[in-house]
């Protein structure tokens, strides 16, 4: 094998070592936050969003803590 045929092979073995790290990272940031989703919705008299399931548990309370602020 030349000098040639080496730094090739060790150029190739060096990018797939960099591919197989950085697609393992990929995979680990993927699946993050991945629990079960939360439906949102437009805050009524705010800009911004709230969860769904913590307006509709209590819409009075929402309001009435809203006028407060």
């Amino acid at each position: 094998m030349s000098d040639n045929e080496k730094r090739e092979t060790s150029y190739f073995e060096v990018a797939m070592a960099v591919i197989g790290v950085v697609g393992a990272i990929a995979g680990l940031f993927s699946g993050m936050g991945s629990g079960p989703e939360m439906k949102t919705m437009k805050a009524p008299g705010k800009d911004g969003r709230i969860f769904r399931k913590d307006f509709e548990s209590d819409p009075r309370g929402y309001f009435q803590n809203l006028r407060k602020k």
